[in-house]
């Protein structure tokens, strides 16, 4: 019995910064074989006044407008794919999250307004990927289906929620046929930084962070033998080092923190960083991610796969 995948949700704003998601969306459909569900947020307030005569049905006809374009788009780019429109009202990051609960990926582009205006107005895209409970893809607008690089990058912080984070990073590089790079980076403020420096040696620090990381990963290779994976063990602040990183990478896979109050709208300064700066996509996992189990052996055609 074939098992239909779950759908790939993408966000659409009508915004030629939403061109590079539309392409990914479209690739991910195509390598998963899920149809494609396109969401459109109608803001649910209005601003009624004479100098701005708006009224409700005159934002769903602009955003159908919004949703019927990107439909002719994707089924320009892949006329094989099924794609489904679907028009929603409310906060985008909220309604994006919500749309996505049943999908295998929920991809957005990049917000590029300047940093002051998202603070002030939101971003939609950090909003998301602190809600969402299905791993979010921010894609930068002028990404493109290039030959790929055949790496899939991801930051390792802690053993904290690494289980969730490494299971979907592995299953992304078996997937992909990818090598991945296992990236453990760490710098304190300068005068802190310093006093560690003068008090552990640079090799010790070094060989303990790969024992660490060698930990973690010990089980996950079990369970994805063919992918071939690589330790990097830098002294660099994380978001240098992973948007330094990007450059080489397909795709950067980064696990969202259980903190904050409340703690499913928190996403931490790193995280923010490379979302906002990041040569590639960037993925972003939720902390209780159900994926594969780590140290588990598949079965698969009648034979163990090994």
């Amino acid at each position: 019995m074939t098992t239909q995948p779950r759908p790939v949700v993408i966000g659409v704003d009508g915004s030629d910064a939403n061109a590079g998601a539309l392409r990914y969306g479209v690739e991910e459909a195509r390598r998963t074989g899920a149809i494609v569900k396109l969401i459109h947020v109608v803001p649910d307030y209005v601003p009624i006044s004479p100098m701005m005569p708006l009224t409700p049905s005159e934002l769903t006809e602009t955003g159908t407008a919004v949703l019927t374009h990107a439909e002719a788009q994707v089924r320009e780019l892949a006329p094989d794919l099924v794609v489904e429109g679907w028009l929603h009202h409310g906060t985008r990051p909220v309604q994006l999250a919500n749309a996505a609960e049943d999908a295998q990926v929920v991809v957005v582009g990049r917000d590029n307004r300047p940093l002051l205006e998202r603070l002030l107005r939101g971003d939609t895209a950090a909003g998301v990927a602190a809600r969402a409970s299905v791993p979010m893809v921010l894609v930068p607008a002028d990404w493109t289906p290039a030959p790929p690089r055949g790496v899939v990058l991801v930051g390792v912080k802690s053993p904290s929620h690494s289980t969730a984070l490494l299971g979907d990073a592995m299953a992304l590089a078996a997937e992909r046929r990818a090598k991945l790079v296992v990236l453990h980076a760490w710098k304190l403020p300068s005068g802190y930084d310093d006093i560690i420096e003068s008090r552990v040696a640079a090799d010790d620090w070094r060989r303990q962070s790969f024992d660490e990381m060698a930990a973690l990963l010990a089980e996950w290779r079990v369970t994805f033998p063919e992918v071939e994976v690589e330790v990097r063990v830098v002294h660099d602040h994380p978001s240098f080092a992973l948007v330094e990183g990007s450059l080489e990478a397909d795709v950067v896979v980064l696990v969202r923190r259980a903190h904050g109050v409340p703690a499913a709208t928190h996403l931490g300064g790193t995280a923010r960083a490379v979302l906002r700066s990041a040569h590639c996509p960037v993925r972003v996992v939720p902390p209780n991610a159900v994926g594969p189990v780590p140290g588990l052996v598949l079965e698969q055609a009648g034979a163990i796969r090994k």
